[in-house]
C-alpha cells in the first residue's frame, strides 16, 4: 500500500491580462447599455432606483470589508439613513411637495449620529473600540452616501439644452463618460506600457504611463461628448471641456486610489465579485464618488 501523502490541490490559475481585459470590456458594454437605456427614458424614478441601488449596495460592500463584527454594528442604521437621504434628495425631482429647511446632507448626518448614540448607550463601553465602530459607520456614510448624492444634486440644477429643454441628465451622462473613459484609458495604457509606479505602497498596479492614459481617455470622452450631444450641454465649451477633462481625470484617479487605501488597509483585493473584470459595486463607483462633487462645484462656481 502506498504511503505517499496526497498532493495539495493546485491553486486556481490566475487569469491573464487579456482575459481580465475581455471580462472588463464585457461588463463595461453591458453597463453602457443600461446607461444608454436610462438616458433614453430619462425618468426620475429610474434615476432614483439606480442611485438608490448603487448607494445601498456600495454601503453593504463597504461594511463587508470589515471582518470584525463590532465594526459593522451600526450598519443597519446606516442603511436606513442612506435610504432616507436618497429619497429626500430625489423628492423634488419626483414632484413631491417637500421643502427641506436646509441641506439634507447635514440633516442626514445629524440623524445618523443621534441614532448611533441612542443604540450605543445601552451597551458597555469598550475603550477605543467604541470610537472605532462609530468612526467606521460615519466614514462609510460620508464616503459613499454623501459623495454619491452629488449625482442627485446635479440633476436638480436648472440646466437646459440649447433649445431650452431640461438637460441636467446629459451632464450626468457627460460625467459618467469622462469618468469611465478615464478608468479605461488608465487600465489600457497602464497594462500595455506601464513601467514607472505611481504610489506602489497604495496601489502596485498604478503607473505614471497609466495616469497619462487616464488623461487621454478623459479628453477623448470630453471632446467626444461635445461632438455627439454638445447642444445638450451648452455650458461646456471646448475650453471647459479641456479643463474638465484634466481635472476630472485627476480626481477620478484619486477616487480609485482612495478605495485602494481602504482595501489595502483592510487586506482585501476586491470589494465584491458581481461584475466580471471590475469587481464589486464599490470598484464601479469609486471614481464617480470623487468626480461627481467636482463637476457639481465646477457648474456652480465656474459656470454660475
Amino acid at each position: 500500500m502506498s504511503t505517499d501523502s496526497p498532493s495539495p490541490p493546485a491553486e486556481p490559475k490566475k487569469p491573464s491580462k487579456g482575459q481580465v481585459f475581455a471580462r472588463r470590456l464585457g461588463s463595461t458594454v453591458v453597463l453602457w447599455g443600461l446607461t444608454a437605456a436610462t438616458f433614453i427614458v430619462a425618468s426620475p424614478w429610474m434615476f432614483l432606483v439606480i442611485v438608490g441601488s448603487l448607494t445601498l449596495l456600495g454601503l453593504v460592500e463597504y461594511f463587508r470589508l470589515f471582518h470584525d463584527a463590532g465594526q459593522r454594528r451600526f450598519r443597519r442604521i446606516a442603511y436606513g439613513v442612506a435610504l432616507f437621504h436618497v429619497a429626500a434628495q430625489f423628492a423634488p425631482l419626483l414632484g413631491c411637495p417637500v421643502t427641506w429647511p436646509g441641506p439634507i446632507d447635514g440633516a442626514a448626518v445629524a440623524v445618523l449620529f443621534i441614532l448611533i448614540v441612542l443604540a450605543r448607550i445601552w451597551r458597555p463601553l469598550e475603550g477605543q473600540q467604541t470610537l472605532h465602530e462609530i468612526a467606521v459607520t460615519v466614514f462609510g456614510f460620508a464616503y459613499i452616501v454623501l459623495l454619491l448624492g452629488f449625482v442627485a444634486k446635479i440633476l436638480q440644477l436648472p440646466l437646459t439644452a440649447a433649445d431650452g429643454s431640461p438637460s441636467a441628465h446629459f451632464y450626468i451622462l457627460y460625467l459618467i463618460a469622462v469618468t469611465k473613459f478615464t478608468d479605461m484609458g488608465a487600465y489600457a495604457i497602464g497594462s500595455l506600457i506601464g513601467k514607472h509606479k505611481m504610489v506602489p505602497h497604495v496601489s502596485p498596479g498604478k503607473t505614471w504611463q497609466g495616469f497619462g492614459g487616464a488623461i487621454f481617455g478623459a479628453c477623448v470622452a470630453s471632446f467626444g461628448s461635445l461632438a455627439l450631444y454638445g447642444d445638450q450641454i451648452p455650458l461646456i465649451t471646448p475650453v471647459h471641456a479641456g479643463v474638465l477633462a484634466v481635472g476630472l481625470a485627476v480626481v477620478a484617479v484619486l477616487g480609485d486610489l482612495a478605495e485602494s487605501i481602504l482595501k489595502r488597509s483592510l487586506a482585501v483585493k476586491d470589494s465584491g465579485h458581481g461584475l466580471p473584470g471590475i469587481g464589486g459595486v464599490l470598484d464601479l463607483i469609486d471614481s464617480v464618488l470623487f468626480t461627481g462633487p467636482v463637476l457639481y462645484l465646477y457648474l456652480i462656481v465656474v459656470l454660475g
